[in-house]
């Protein structure tokens, strides 16, 4: 068994040679002797770099990865995940507000418990923070609710936002980018079917070097957080399909259809459109398994909406017939009511990840 340790680094060069010494050590003591310290540096004016480099000569179980003209924590994460070689990953920061001796800690859950992703979580009981300010505090829950709001996988662990994770080899990171600095939330949303545990820890305060954390990266994290909600999407591409269905449903009234099969026009010519658009965007499945996994999930696409479609037409229909209210008006509103029961459907049904 092999273990990597991933560090994204940017002027921490106070810090790195420590906290390499501190990994090895506590990797040792536990008996894990076969390990990696991967430090993804981005070309750190400090010359961080430098220092793993004379690290990586003394003991080749160190290794660099220097980028040059790149910027990125989420992206040095992934970079150093991908040239990883071992059965576990873990990720942490290098100014030690990651205590280096949790890490044999979650090796030992992953291994005991078979987890596929162990996150060490301030958030869970016996875990904590440590020198925080009250606006930091607000932050950082404010990150957590829109995250538990917004993205549903999310919710299998109390600290989704954490910088400090393990991650079993075959857990799929070829679809993270890294484009946001919470690379966990990426994972867990490409892995929906992966066994997640927490291991409770103090997020110390930082020994070295300055918080990072600005406006950018809150921006940056909301951003992140409504490319990864597929209900955020789900949403866009319901919306999209209104002028689709009363568009439809206005024509055939135009063209003197009954208004019941107008509206049931308009809603099979929405069903249709959205399907195509949760294929190629909201579940990013592009036609995957061909002509019959598309005619399949199609199927399957119609079956789930089913429940949310009679809503909806029950709506236009009830508002229509007791209130006399314009036909077109009362589709709306039906349209409205099946979101949400179309969402978890289709989610929970056709669109679904195989266990790994």
């Amino acid at each position: 068994m092999k273990i990597s340790i991933v560090i994204p680094t940017f002027n921490e060069a106070d810090s790195i040679s420590r906290l390499i010494s501190d990994i090895r050590r506590n990797l040792e003591l536990n008996g894990y002797n076969n390990f990696e310290i991967i430090i993804v540096d981005d070309n750190s004016p400090d010359g961080t770099w430098m220092i793993v480099d004379e690290e990586s000569r003394r003991d080749s179980r160190v290794k660099l990865i220097r980028r040059i003209n790149i910027r990125g924590l989420g992206s040095a994460i992934v970079d150093g995940m991908r040239a990883s070689t071992g059965d576990y990953i873990i990720v942490m920061d290098a100014d030690y507000q990651h205590p280096p001796e949790v890490i044999p800690e979650l090796i030992k859950r992953a291994i005991s418990i078979g987890a596929d992703i162990v996150v060490a979580s301030r958030y869970s009981r016996g875990g904590g923070v440590r020198g925080w300010s009250l606006l930091r505090k607000i932050i950082s829950y404010g990150a957590l609710i829109i995250a538990y709001i917004l993205i549903a996988e999310s919710r299998r662990t109390r600290d989704p936002i954490s910088g400090f994770f393990l991650v079993k080899r075959g857990v799929d990171i070829g679809c993270v980018k890294g484009k946001g600095y919470k690379v966990l939330l990426e994972i867990l949303v490409a892995n929906p079917n992966a066994k997640v545990i927490d291991v409770p820890y103090v997020f110390r305060e930082r020994l070295y070097g300055e918080s990072k954390l600005g406006l950018k990266d809150i921006i940056d994290y909301i951003i992140q957080v409504l490319e990864l909600s597929r209900i955020s999407k789900f949403a866009v591409v319901g919306a999209s399909g209104i002028p689709v269905n009363l568009g439809v449903m206005a024509l055939m009234l135009a063209l003197g259809s009954p208004v019941d099969i107008a509206s049931l026009a308009g809603i099979e010519s929405s069903i249709a459109w959205n399907y195509l658009w949760h294929e190629v965007w909201t579940f990013k499945y592009m036609f995957r398994g061909g002509v019959k996994g598309v005619a399949s999930r199609f199927v399957g696409y119609h079956v789930s909406v089913i429940l949310g479609a009679a809503t909806q037409y029950a709506v236009m229909r009830i508002l229509y017939t007791i209130l006399s209210l314009n036909p077109l008006i009362g589709q709306l509103l039906g349209i409205i009511a099946g979101f949400i029961v179309n969402y978890t459907i289709a989610r929970r049904i056709v669109w679904i990840k195989p266990r790994l």
